[in-house]
């Protein structure tokens, strides 16, 4: 799936402040690509993921992902139109603690219409020795990729990570974004990624640059990168 941006800004209103956390965006993010967006704290990232997926809806301007316009969804088509059609990676894990791996990861194939095998989601995420093992008894990359077959499991189209690596060491980061990598060239699914680390970036088909709720620079790869080969810093 594919992601319109047209003149989107998104205004936060606290009493008589406004916060104007996005303005006038116009960005294209295309079918399988992996778009890494990349800027300081405070630069709209977040606000940028939220309301291309959804989960925030812009002040004003259009967002349409494929011919769906989402940002003249009420809550209810959204809340469809993500558990159909999209996938969230977020910092933190959100594991249900009293579940064993496999049984988190069928929480996510349980809200799809047309999940893949949940066994073979934990085989691609390197997990299937630990398959019954409860989150307390694996290291955090291991919870996180838990967490990332269980929002794959569900067959998404487009993948939103929101710093996935973190709360990770270099190693178990490196891992994690070799797992998202791998999805995404397995699946062709579509990858939008935030990060403060500019490192990363090296792994995406374009790097969109943000500072002040602009985007002020979109960089096209054309050197793109194994995520093992990135470069820590």
């Amino acid at each position: 799936m594919s992601i319109k941006l047209e003149n989107v800004t998104k205004i936060y209103q606290a009493g008589e402040v406004e916060t104007v956390a996005l303005k006038n965006v116009d960005l294209e993010i295309l079918e399988g690509e992996v778009v890494v967006l990349l800027g300081p704290s405070g630069s709209g990232k977040s606000t940028m993921l939220n309301v291309c997926s959804g989960l925030d809806n812009p002040t004003s301007g259009t967002i349409t992902i494929d011919n769906e316009v989402i940002s003249e969804m009420n809550s209810k088509q959204l809340t469809k139109f993500r558990r159909d059609n999209l996938g969230f990676i977020f910092q933190q894990y959100n594991l249900l603690q009293t579940l064993s791996v496999k049984e988190n990861v069928e929480v996510g194939s349980e809200v799809s219409n047309d999940p893949f095998m949940v066994e073979e989601i934990i085989e691609q995420v390197g997990l299937t020795p630990n398959i019954d093992k409860y989150p307390f008894q694996l290291s955090g990359g291991e919870q996180q990729r838990v967490s990332i077959a269980r929002a794959v499991v569900k067959k998404p189209k487009i993948m939103f990570c929101d710093e996935p690596t973190g709360a990770l060491d270099e190693e178990n980061a490196k891992e994690i974004l070799g797992v998202i990598q791998k999805l995404n060239e397995t699946y062709n699914t579509t990858v939008v990624l935030i990060t403060h680390n500019p490192s990363i970036s090296v792994m995406a088909d374009r790097i969109v640059k943000l500072n002040s709720g602009e985007v002020v620079e979109v960089i096209i790869n054309k050197d793109k990168k194994d995520a093992k080969e990135i470069v820590w810093g």
